[in-house]
């Protein structure tokens, strides 16, 4: 009976559980292994190990049901939800932590963790990646090797939001979701009074001082009343950096100093992420801190400008994707045709342009 129910818990929760009881260097063994040395430990054929003195415990949030495990008092769930920031957990010899996937040309995989305005990437090998029909843009929280020199990722746990349990390979296209004209209204806060915008719209807001464009993009998008955000800066220095991190959304950043190709790729990423929010039936809003410096970067025949303009769509009850982006005077004349509202930026206010 508690070889069944020890199956039924998937490869996290048996390894952590297995620390619990005692048994040495969890994640260097196979779910067979593991489960043989608790029943082992449990039944007193083997002593338990002494825990190291530097490992931590799980948060809070797993809720594994460890009395269930050995008794039969509750039933095992193997539905385990991983929707806590995105900040990672370190044990002795586990680490985890959040990110989005990147799926390059040649078929390789990199996870992009951003941390207080900090890119790290870590590499995904194709075997971890074997069983799962993944996207550019999905959100991940994986378990990464704890040597901090290999950055790689050993085990992903969940996938947008959907634990592996209950994730399926079936997935909706962001292509084949027909756009509805039907206006929905997003909700603001009073701090930016006077903005109106539509789920699924591009509103452009105009202004020539780069600190009161920051505000105003900043404000807007903590005073949204939506679910998901996204932060898009490709200008960031230490100056303005502080105003930035914190803010309670998914922030895709880089270095005024970066190199183009890593500038190009946090962009595309940005868009692929919003496509995947949408397929998840979620309503996103885009804040863009600025256009202008996401133009300088369009070499190679990257048409990053076009991509993220034309990545707007309403689905009314199924998900929705806005756009809001700090623009200059009217130098964009390709993505002009595409704005549904325009804002002129004065004083740290906005007025309309008719």
């Amino acid at each position: 009976m508690l070889n069944d129910k020890l199956n039924e818990l998937n490869i996290f929760a048996l390894r952590d559980l297995a620390r619990k009881t005692g048994v040495s260097s969890p994640t260097s063994k196979t779910k067979d292994e593991l489960i043989k040395r608790i029943t082992a430990i449990i039944n007193g054929e083997e002593k338990p190990v002494a825990n190291k003195t530097k490992q931590g415990r799980p948060p809070k949030a797993f809720g594994y049901d460890y009395l269930g495990v050995l008794t039969d008092k509750n039933p095992i769930s193997t539905k385990i939800c991983f929707n806590q920031d995105a900040v990672g957990y370190e044990a002795c010899d586990v680490m985890t932590v959040v990110g989005t996937l990147e799926i390059t040309q040649n078929n390789s995989a990199i996870l992009i963790v951003n941390q207080k305005g900090v890119n790290f990437k870590y590499f995904v090998p194709k075997d971890v990646m074997a069983n799962y029909n993944l996207k550019t843009g999905d959100k991940l929280v994986v378990e990464v090797d704890p040597d901090e020199s290999r950055k790689i990722v050993s085990c992903i746990y969940n996938i947008n939001g959907c634990p592996i349990s209950s994730f399926t390979n079936e997935r909706i296209d962001y292509a084949n979701i027909p756009h509805n004209q039907t206006p929905v209204e997003i909700s603001f806060l009073e701090n930016v009074e006077g903005l109106k915008i539509n789920k699924g719209e591009n509103v452009y807001a105009y202004g020539s001082n780069n600190k009161q464009n920051t505000n105003l993009a900043i404000n807007v998008l903590n005073s949204a009343q939506i679910k998901n955000k996204i932060y898009l800066n490709i200008s960031i220095t230490e100056k303005n950096k502080s105003s930035i991190i914190g803010n309670k959304a998914e922030m895709f950043l880089a270095d005024i100093n970066e190199e183009v190709s890593d500038v190009q790729r946090i962009v595309l990423l940005a868009i692929e992420r919003a496509k995947r929010l949408l397929e998840c039936g979620e309503d996103v809003l885009i804040v863009v801190d600025d256009m202008l410096s996401i133009c300088s970067a369009e070499k190679e025949k990257v048409n990053l400008i076009r991509n993220l303009a034309s990545v707007s769509k309403n689905t009314t009850n199924n998900g929705s994707i806005t756009l809001f982006a700090i623009m200059p005077d009217n130098s964009l004349k390709q993505i002009e045709k595409l704005a549904d509202k325009r804002y002129l930026i004065v004083d740290n206010l906005i007025k309309e342009i008719n």
